[in-house]
């Protein structure tokens, strides 16, 4: 399978991203342009999207050509033990997050990762315009789409839609973002 290291896969897909999110700025800067009658602006901004636009499918064509010419490696099989199943759950552990002098240690990584959101405030983290898979880390509607998860609390939906080690970066964003003593730490149950 041709395949590119995680952290590169990971930072490839942070760029289109982020090449999205300008996109977009850029045509509401447009849009509000138009809206004034600034049109030598509503050209500068469209010429500015077609780059980025440009830009992005530079960047995917690299990615494919990059898939296409890498030899494929074959995959091994892993080994199964068919007379002892571990769940999921069992293996995962959970969190543990030192904030100054509190420990917040709930049943899951979930209910860890909201209930520190909550002790950091979360007006502030949602100040922050934090995004996790695609949507953001605290909104005040439910996202569209569906398959993203979220818990309600305290008047917020907070996207939950990750695994521990990106929870774990997440937290220690915002903390050092807020300016914040955290200390986020696994437990193997």
């Amino acid at each position: 399978m041709n395949r590119l290291p995680e952290t590169v896969n990971q930072q490839f897909n942070q760029l289109l991203a982020a090449i999205c999110y300008a996109m977009d700025d850029v045509k509401i800067e447009s849009a509000e342009a138009s809206l004034i009658g600034d049109f030598t602006a509503v050209v500068a901004k469209m010429n500015a999207c077609k780059s980025l636009q440009m830009l992005e499918m530079e960047l995917k064509a690299c990615l494919k050509r990059f898939e296409e010419t890498r030899p494929s490696k074959p995959i091994a099989e892993p080994v199964r033990n068919q007379t002892r199943q571990i769940s999921r759950k069992a293996v995962r552990g959970k969190l543990r997050v030192k904030l100054g002098d509190k420990i917040i240690e709930q049943s899951t990584v979930s209910d860890t990762f909201v209930q520190t959101l909550a002790e950091l405030g979360l007006e502030k983290v949602a100040k922050l315009n934090k995004k996790l898979s695609g949507i953001a880390l605290l909104a005040r509607t439910p996202a569209n789409g569906g398959y993203q998860t979220q818990k309600y609390y305290q008047g917020w939906y907070v996207t939950t839609h990750f695994n521990t080690p990106t929870a774990m970066k997440i937290l220690q964003d915002v903390g050092r973002e807020l300016r914040m003593p955290i200390l986020v730490e696994t437990i193997i149950r």
